[in-house]
Formats: C-alpha cells, sequence, structure tokens
C-alpha cells in the first residue's frame, strides 16, 4: 500500500428490515483506489441491503491538504473525539 487516499463514502441502507425509507451513513476509509474505498466502507456499518450513494476522495478541505500518516499504536483503528457536539 503505498498511494493511500483518504475517502468520505455516503453509504445507504435499513437499519432495521421493516422500515420503509433508508438510512444513511457517512463514512471514511483510507485505501489507495476509490473501488477498493466503497468495498471497505461496507464493513464499517451494520445495515441491510447497504448500497454507496456517492464517494469523494479527500485532499484538501477549507485550504488544508490532507496528509496521511500511521499512527503509532497498531491496534488503533479508529478514535472517536470525546468533544463531537451534536
Amino acid at each position: 500500500m503505498e498511494n493511500l487516499n483518504l475517502y468520505a463514502v455516503l453509504l445507504g441502507g435499513k437499519i432495521r428490515g421493516n422500515h420503509l425509507m433508508e438510512d444513511h451513513h457517512l463514512v471514511f476509509v483510507v485505501a489507495e483506489s476509490e473501488e477498493e474505498a466503497r468495498k471497505l466502507s461496507k464493513s464499517k456499518w451494520d445495515a441491510e441491503d447497504i448500497h454507496i450513494d456517492g464517494t469523494q476522495k479527500l485532499n484538501i478541505v477549507d485550504g488544508y491538504q490532507i496528509t496521511l500518516e500511521k499512527a503509532s499504536k497498531e491496534d488503533d483503528d479508529f478514535q472517536v473525539n470525546p468533544e463531537y457536539s451534536a
């Protein structure tokens, strides 16, 4: 894995089989290609009939360039910011 990129992937699906409407979930994945990002993203949400509504490779946001650096801990696949506000 040499050319890693950050992707935002918008997933659609049903969180319960008896729902008529679908829900959506935005996930972020690190992958070498959009195709790989689309495959990896589906494993990040436990829903039924998951499909992808959109994919975006993120290079620059609000004038800031995004660079990826491997975390120092091997078991840190995902961290949540404790100061998240709804």
